[in-house]
């Protein structure tokens, strides 16, 4: 037998779960963690119960068993009850409020960023995204949708009778007491009612993204990052798609900057993802056309902010203001939908904002992205290879170790657990701006950050971040890939 699972850092996924019947499962305390090879590795709550081992093996026969103790029994007792809940036994589930309790204590045991309600013409999906990728956690019946949507919609604010249109709101609840921030989104789809729940909890693990410090910076990168908070004017922009930890970053910035208290910070966002103390957050309100991110960055101007955050840039306008109210002596962070770091410069360009107002305001520009972490407990080294040498100029002689990702129980067999960032950072020195008032494009300033400081492009980040363990070279691929030249051909070196 295995010594003893730290049963409180499992995270079984809803397939596992499945081979053994809840009821079973709850009579003979047994708890499917795994599957390793064709092996089911089992927690069984007592090790010599023979007749609850001759149990497990014949319901899950043919699969071989490896049976493993809890290292803690009330931990465990915990975990049964969690994974196999009462209301499972009784048929309770079918209550949508004891359902949504449930898919709720599963999403914060599995760290959960997204829970996803899918109607399908057979089944509704019960998904949640784990680490960036959506997995199916649950799978109920078909006509348990309308229900179990009307009653989140009730939660959430919303309108129960109006099917038809997109709807959003937020739920503020507590499971396991842990307080819990829901978004929800709800749109119309041919077989009901899509809904996606964004979860804003107060984990440990959540508020450890709260600092600088925790996001992934390597020192050199972190150093420049904190030296443009602490510049007076200025323009901070970072970049990235839908999913990327801008917004974290962003915050995490606020902290910073608002924990002295002798700064008056102004944040506009659409929406505000949740409060940061001492910092004034203003909601934009742009489908009644009452209050866009453009009118309220004019407004804010007139209330002597030192610091002004814009949630994202969208438009000409708000572009142009933004990067005029920087001229004026205030300090502004912003997102901005781009590729790279040099693209926000151009994207900038491209929008209508004046090449000199980019030059004279633009401070640092951040490209980032979320890359997941092989699971400590399974991860195995391997030497690169001849050819991943030769590729990325490593030394063949002496080949560097790397990560790679297998599966067991505390990974829930994905073979990951946790995400860590990756940032490219342009600093907005002469020489860049020279490139741009000359009118060179993205490709041009790209190769002279990748010549002048190849650590501060995404591809070198990641690759040092694959040599520390912190993710894989498989995640790397699906991340980064190649440099690309706007041509569409790979560039040198």
């Amino acid at each position: 037998m295995k010594s003893p699972v730290d049963i409180s850092r499992v995270r079984p996924s809803h397939d596992i779960l499945g081979l053994i019947p809840a009821k079973a499962a709850r009579a003979v305390g047994a708890l499917p963690l795994a599957v390793e090879g064709d092996v089911l590795v089992v927690c069984l709550a007592d090790a010599a119960d023979i007749a609850a081992m001759e149990r497990v093996e014949s319901i899950v026969a043919p699969r071989k068993v490896q049976f493993v103790e809890p290292g803690d029994a009330a931990e465990f007792r915990r975990a049964l009850r969690e994974n196999y809940p009462d209301a499972a036994l009784t048929g309770e589930l079918e209550r949508p409020e004891a359902l949504f309790a449930h898919v709720l204590r599963r999403a914060l045991a599995r760290n959960a960023s997204d829970i996803h309600i899918c109607p399908t013409e057979a089944e509704t999906l019960v998904r949640m995204r784990i680490d960036g990728r959506l997995q199916t956690d649950l799978v109920r019946p078909a006509e348990s949708a309308a229900e179990f949507t009307g009653y989140i919609k009730v939660l959430a604010g919303l309108d129960i009778s109006e099917k038809r249109t997109p709807q959003d709101g937020s739920i503020d609840t507590e499971s396991g007491g842990v307080a819990v921030s829901l978004r929800v989104a709800t749109v119309p789809t041919i077989y009901g009612e899509h809904v996606t729940l964004r979860m804003l909890s107060q984990t440990r693990e959540a508020k450890q993204l709260d600092a600088l410090a925790n996001l992934g910076f390597h020192p050199r990168q972190l150093k420049l990052f904190e030296e443009s908070l602490e510049m007076p004017d200025g323009v901070v922009v970072l970049s990235g798609p839908t999913g990327s930890g801008k917004t974290t970053t962003l915050y995490a910035a606020l902290r910073k900057l608002a924990a002295p208290g002798d700064l008056h910070v102004v944040s506009i966002e659409d929406p505000v993802e949740k409060p940061v103390a001492g910092v004034t957050q203003i909601k934009v309100d742009a489908r009644q056309e009452r209050v866009s991110f453009e009118k309220a960055l004019r407004s804010v101007l007139r209330h002597d902010p030192d610091v002004v955050m814009v949630g994202e840039i969208r438009d000409g306008e708000t572009a142009t203001t933004a990067l005029r109210s920087a001229l004026t002596g205030h300090l502004v962070l912003t997102t901005l939908h781009t590729n790279s770091a040099p693209g926000i410069l151009t994207r900038l360009v491209d929008l209508g904002v004046p090449p000199y107002l980019v030059a004279s305001t633009l401070r640092l520009a951040v490209a980032q992205r979320l890359l997941r972490k092989p699971c400590r407990e399974c991860m195995k080294w391997r030497a690169a290879t001849a050819e991943e040498c030769a590729k990325y100029g490593w030394d063949a002689a002496n080949p560097p170790r790397l990560p790679t990702a297998c599966g067991c129980a505390y990974c829930g067999n994905t073979g990951y657990s946790g995400r860590t960032a990756i940032y490219e950072m342009l600093c907005v020195t002469d020489d860049v701006r020279k490139l741009l008032l000359k009118g060179e494009g993205e490709s041009d300033i790209y190769r002279y950050l990748k010549s002048s400081a190849p650590d501060l492009t995404l591809r070198g980040d990641a690759l040092q971040k694959v040599l520390e363990g912190e993710t894989t070279l498989e995640e790397y691929h699906a991340a980064v890939a190649e440099d690309i030249d706007m041509s569409g051909e790979a560039i040198d070196g």
